[in-house]
């Protein structure tokens, strides 16, 4: 009974963010989110554009209170290792990081892969979606986890985080290669 009611709460707690009446929110463990007052009506504008954009739930449960707090080199780091864990979950491999989107979703042998890449497009996607998570892995994941602060800036961040929700809902939509598949199930 008590944790619908805390649900409850938080939901009208979002709700009431979300429209404007709340202009930031705090983390809190227990009951999620707490709203304060902001020093400027800007911050509740971004903060309503990542409640309506961040819908993926594994990227919002991770940055959502971060982001709201300010933390906003933690939000990110955050929202990139859920896409790195969900790749690494989806394909089976344990590496991480660059080296895990450079093997699963390698143009020539993909572990994950969106078409039978027959057409120039269908080879230009699955090589440019291979340079893109790599990229994002090293230019973006490897900075805000091994620099302090290294996002200060909230629309970068939030630009980010839409990035990385991108990417995993691209990694969701990837379907796991016949050739994968087999090496998996042998003992």
């Amino acid at each position: 009974m008590t944790s619908r009611i805390v649900d409850s709460l938080r939901r009208l707690q979002e709700y009431i963010f979300e429209v404007g009446l709340a202009r930031s929110v705090l983390a809190l463990p227990a009951p999620r989110m707490l709203a304060l007052p902001s020093s400027t009506g800007e911050e509740a504008g971004v903060n309503n554009v990542f409640a309506i954009t961040v819908t993926e739930p594994e990227i919002e449960a991770v940055s959502r209170d971060l982001f709201a707090s300010g933390h906003y080199s933690l939000s990110v780091q955050e929202a990139y290792k859920a896409v790195d864990k969900f790749v690494s979950d989806k394909s089976g491999e344990l590496l991480s990081g660059t080296s895990l989107m450079d093997l699963v979703f390698s143009p020539k042998s993909p572990l994950l892969a969106w078409t039978d890449r027959i057409s120039k497009s269908e080879q230009d996607e699955q090589m440019g979606y291979h340079r893109l998570y790599s990229g994002a892995m090293l230019g973006i994941r490897n900075p805000v986890t091994h620099e302090f602060n290294w996002i200060d800036d909230q629309e970068i961040a939030l630009e980010l985080l839409v990035f990385a929700q991108h990417l995993l809902r691209k990694a969701k939509a990837a379907r796991i290669e016949a050739q994968h598949i087999v090496a998996i199930a042998k003992p």
